[in-house]
């Protein structure tokens, strides 16, 4: 087989013009592969790293039936019980009790609907970045009648810092309305719009106390050790947690939309990959077939003394080869040298919303094993598929009619 891989190497480099266009074509559908890969990825992990870091969390615990209603009756059953079971938990990194509600914010100037959260300030930093988005004031600074609003909702109710609102909602167990003043201690601009205009968050104490929960809450955000736990429906954690009366769903669930772009750009990758093996089939089948005419008196000398049909296919094939090496190598040098420039600044698509999701960090390539070890392989098993075909066409040449065609 060596023999013929050096033979396949030099008749290669018989015409370096043509060998190198050949393999640039092919190598430039193989980096562009690559680097659609890299580039979907990073969006992918963008959006997830938004929509689980801003503040939705990896996963999260309710009371069954809670996200469909909202009622203020339906807390975490034994929720104080169960959070100090998550943070003991070795899948779980980080755990933060939260209350919600519907509710109606009212200043001087103007009101609006809002959902309220009661944060625990400490517990909510370790699994969202609300505190990082606070650009005015503090996040929930010590004080009962601390409340953080968005950007947009406190130019809707023209109130600034250390201005007063007044917050009413639905307390449990029978649903009485209550109502209490709150001094606005934090403004943040998180860039999604919907949680600058259509929420407010207070400390969880201070809810439990406006919504009659006691020491209890609505929901649980999760942080894992490895986000991939979230999307792994096998994992004990779903069973142990989302159990009898209690529900626990991973980010896949909670923002299904999220979930089908995943799907979706798996597909896209596949879409890819055909159209650019359409090209690559094209490209090698041309090149053996100019090789192969512009040859054809010497394989006709090869088959008149005796060689056998096997053995010139081998010819073919082994130049295939080493034409896919010499692809992939440049197409792998060329996709990580794209993935590496557009990386510096990446691409800026903050404010952009997909699947649901606000951008809010530029799109980086995202780097994995497959594009340097899969694509190429691929790249070069469909090389050998493809020439299979100039293979047979040489094998069951006619010697005669060969060295007089090339006369």
């Amino acid at each position: 087989m060596g023999f013929y891989l050096r033979l396949a190497w030099r008749n290669n480099l018989r015409n370096k013009r043509r060998t190198f266009l050949a393999a640039l074509a092919v190598g430039l559908g193989l980096a562009a592969l690559i680097f659609t890969d890299a580039i979907s990825g990073g969006m992918l992990k963008g959006l997830i790293d938004t929509a689980t870091g801003t503040f939705m969390g990896q996963a999260q615990i309710h009371r069954r039936g809670f996200l469909n209603t909202m009622d203020a009756d339906l807390s975490v059953k034994d929720g104080p019980l169960l959070l100090g079971e998550l943070r003991a938990d070795p899948l779980v990194a980080r755990a933060a009790p939260r209350a919600l509600s519907f509710a109606m914010i009212a200043s001087p100037s103007n009101s609006g609907s809002v959902m309220l959260y009661g944060l625990d300030p400490e517990a909510e930093r370790g699994v969202s970045r609300l505190a990082k988005a606070v650009t005015r004031g503090d996040f929930l600074k010590e004080g009962g009648d601390s409340v953080v609003i968005g950007r947009k909702l406190a130019e809707t109710l023209g109130v600034e810092l250390g201005d007063r609102v007044v917050i009413t909602a639905a307390a449990a167990g029978g649903g009485d309305l209550a109502q209490a003043l709150f001094r606005v201690s934090g403004i943040m601009d998180s860039g999604s719009r919907a949680m600058d205009s259509d929420m407010a968050f207070i400390r969880l104490s201070r809810a439990q106390k406006l919504l009659g929960l006691g020491d209890n809450f609505h929901e649980i955000a999760v942080d894992f050790k490895n986000i991939k736990t979230a999307e792994d429906k096998a994992s004990p954690f779903w069973k142990k947690y989302g159990g009898g009366d209690n529900e626990a769903k991973g980010w896949p669930e909670l923002v299904p939309e999220l979930a089908a772009a995943k799907d979706l750009n798996a597909f896209g990758i596949f879409l890819t990959a055909a159209i650019l093996s359409g090209i690559v089939a094209l490209g090698i089948m041309n090149t053996l077939f100019m090789s192969l005419y512009e040859r054809m008196f010497e394989f006709g000398v090869l088959r008149a003394i005796g060689t056998s049909s096997w053995r010139m296919g081998l010819m073919v094939v082994s130049e295939a080869a080493v034409l896919s090496v010499l692809s992939s190598l440049l197409g792998m040098l060329t996709g990580y040298a794209a993935c590496r420039i557009i990386g510096i600044h990446g691409l800026d698509y903050s404010g952009v919303d997909y699947a649901g999701i606000t951008m809010l960090q530029p799109i980086r390539p995202v780097y994995r094993a497959l594009q340097y070890w899969f694509y190429p392989s691929a790249l070069f098993v469909f090389t050998l598929l493809v020439s299979l075909y100039p293979a047979v066409y040489a094998a069951r040449m006619n010697p005669v009619k060969a060295m007089r065609r090339s006369l």
